[in-house]
């Protein structure tokens, strides 16, 4: 009852202030937590009190397994199969962005987001979010979701939460925490041979001890040397690094099993310091990490 008398004297006095606007320049003041808002009363056309949808009846159930270093299952059940319902992935990026910039709620990054996208179509960021909104149960290869492989050994976030097709919350935000696996060690020797430094590139033989499969590319030496250093000298941490950057691009041409005769490491520089960046691969290194330097030769 003290509420609803409340809003009812709240109310009251809007409907007062906008008769009185004639004769004097009212504001309305709106205080929310630590943000002041002032409206003229002249600017109002209306006043009016929503209802916004309960939350808390609409929960989830997030199952994540089939854990890998690069992939994952996930099985998204909402208790009611009808609500339209958001969800996705993040890694730890994504969760320090939430948590530095949208008070730790994945509801507010996400409407930062779909604000955002919003001015290039023409649409109200809520007609824009009612494109992602899905209902019952949602079962897939989290790497369809994600939008690729997953990184090894790194956290990520299964979030989801109820929305209506106006934006607004019809539930709590439930989150799933998991980690990607370690990858499993390989005892391939791998052996690199240089042949011949090309201006584009490098002809190199491959021996190695089994048929296990290897990852191969080539970067400039400054490159490698500045996340070397960043990383105090860490090899693992610099490829890591190397490889999230690359991660959506990869494709069969980097990898490669068995022994390899004439095969062509392609550099984008010419006259330049370049290492060949080597290891056992799967879904993450399975080897030592090998840098081997060469100079592209001049054009």
């Amino acid at each position: 009852m003290k509420k609803f008398l409340s809003l009812s004297i709240l109310f009251l006095f809007f409907v007062m202030g906008a008769v009185a606007q004639e004769n004097k320049n009212y504001v309305m003041k709106i205080q929310k937590k630590d943000t002041l808002l002032s409206i003229p009363v002249a600017q109002i056309d209306s006043i009016y009190f929503e209802e916004q949808p309960q939350q808390g009846d609409l929960t989830f159930d997030i199952n994540v397994s089939n854990i890998t270093s690069g992939s994952a299952d996930i099985v998204i059940t909402p208790s009611d199969d009808t609500a339209p319902y958001y969800y996705a992935i993040s890694d730890s990026v994504g969760k320090n962005n939430r948590d530095n910039n949208y008070n730790g709620s994945w509801y507010e990054l996400e409407v930062g987001w779909w604000t955002y996208l919003s001015q290039f179509y023409s649409m109200t960021w809520q007609q824009v979010a009612a494109q992602f909104l899905t209902t019952g149960q949602h079962t897939a290869d989290i790497q369809e979701d994600y939008g690729g492989r997953l990184m090894w050994d790194t956290p990520y976030y299964v979030y989801c939460f109820g929305m209506d097709t106006e934006g607004n919350l019809t539930s709590d935000i439930t989150e799933k925490e998991f980690r990607t696996t370690k990858p499993v060690p390989s005892d391939n020797e791998i052996t690199v041979t240089i042949k011949q430094e090309l201006s584009d590139g490098v002809m190199i033989d491959v021996a190695t001890t089994n048929d296990d499969t290897y990852f191969i590319d080539c970067q400039k030496t400054s490159y490698v040397d500045y996340y070397l250093d960043q990383y105090n000298g860490s090899k693992d941490q610099m490829f890591y690094h190397f490889f999230s950057s690359i991660s959506s691009m990869v494709n069969d041409q980097y990898f490669h099993s068995g022994d390899q005769t004439d095969l062509k490491a392609v550099a984008s520089t010419s006259d330049a310091d370049y290492y060949i960046i080597i290891c056992g691969f799967n879904d993450g290194p399975t080897t030592d990490i090998q840098l081997i330097p060469f100079h592209t030769a001049a054009q």
